[in-house]
């Protein structure tokens, strides 16, 4: 199950749901397809729940079949009942005016006033109040996680550490290149073509290529006998890029035509990348082990509460 999935599930509190859903003149042949403990979840809710996950992450559904999307979406229904039923016991409260705040959020992330809600509420045949019931019920649920799981997760100074110790190569910066050109500019091709074996020659004899640079290059480069300093691969164009990566310190490249001309290039020496510093880093290292752990005590929960539920689908 994708961590996608259950993301969209949590939110159905945005404007996607009111377009989803079905309107005021359609007719549906609803019917129980899952009973949860007490609570069912019927075919519309199934339908409509289908129908926003897979505006949502086309491309996240597109290798499964219609029969696989169907499973996968009700056991997030499933899911989304054993949610509310907890979050039901432990007495949460949503206030008027945590409802109120979140539809104002709904209208400034979509751009919508106060009318234009109203008017798209109208179209989806649901009334302001049941919409504020549905938000009632997502607040309550956003609640329970974060009473559940959130706020019970400590994230150590020393986890982090450790975990930058353990895996620093993620963190590495780039390696860089520290490169000399010679660039023959484009013009008539008989002598371009003389220009580059006349390069190509001075090689071959052995001369130094910024003794080469300085002579023949029509790059800014040249006094500095081509020299460019270090660069990293991604501030290169692909097609140097790719030849720089294969090359040798001390070699140079063959010839190399781009829309500017003829580059030939020294790789003078590499830089090997460093890992950046830990403070750099520490806030995406704590977000990820955070995650991590949440999943884990989020799955972990979600298997003891479908062995002890009643569930009983009827599909």
């Amino acid at each position: 199950m994708t961590r996608g999935l259950k993301s969209i599930v949590a939110i159905i509190c945005t404007v996607v749901v009111l377009l989803a859903a079905p309107s005021p003149h359609s007719e549906i042949v609803d019917r129980i397809i899952a009973i949860v403990n007490d609570q069912v979840i019927t075919l519309s809710e199934l339908e409509t729940s289908i129908k926003v996950i897979t505006r949502g992450l086309k491309e996240d559904l597109r290798p499964y079949d219609e029969d696989v999307k169907t499973s996968m979406v009700l056991d997030l229904l499933i899911e989304d009942a054993l949610i509310k039923q907890s979050a039901e016991r432990m007495g949460i409260e949503v206030s008027e005016t945590e409802i109120d705040n979140a539809i104002e959020d709904v209208k400034k992330r979509n751009g919508l006033t106060d009318e234009a809600l109203r008017e798209a509420l109208r179209r989806s045949g649901l009334t302001y109040k049941q919409y504020r019931d549905k938000l009632r019920e997502d607040i309550r649920k956003a609640k329970f996680v974060d009473a559940q799981f959130r706020s019970r997760i400590k994230i150590k100074d020393e986890d982090v550490e450790e975990y930058y110790k353990s895996h620093i190569d993620e963190f590495l910066l780039p390696a860089a290149y520290r490169l000399r050109i010679i660039l023959l500019e484009k013009g008539d091709e008989e002598i371009l073509g003389r220009r580059v074996k006349v390069v190509l020659e001075g090689l071959e004899e052995g001369r130094p290529f910024d003794e080469l640079a300085r002579e023949f290059s029509d790059a800014p480069s040249s006094e500095a006998g081509g020299d460019i300093g270090y660069m990293k691969l991604e501030e290169l164009s692909p097609l140097i890029s790719g030849v720089v990566e294969r090359l040798a310190p001390g070699s140079v490249s063959p010839p190399l035509r781009t829309p500017e001309g003829i580059y030939m290039v020294q790789l003078v020496d590499i830089r090997e990348g460093s890992p950046r510093p830990l403070e750099e880093v520490r806030p995406a290292i704590r977000e990820r082990l955070f995650q991590r752990a949440f999943d884990e005590r989020y799955r972990a929960w979600l298997e003891f509460m479908k062995k002890v539920a009643h569930i009983e689908i009827r599909l």
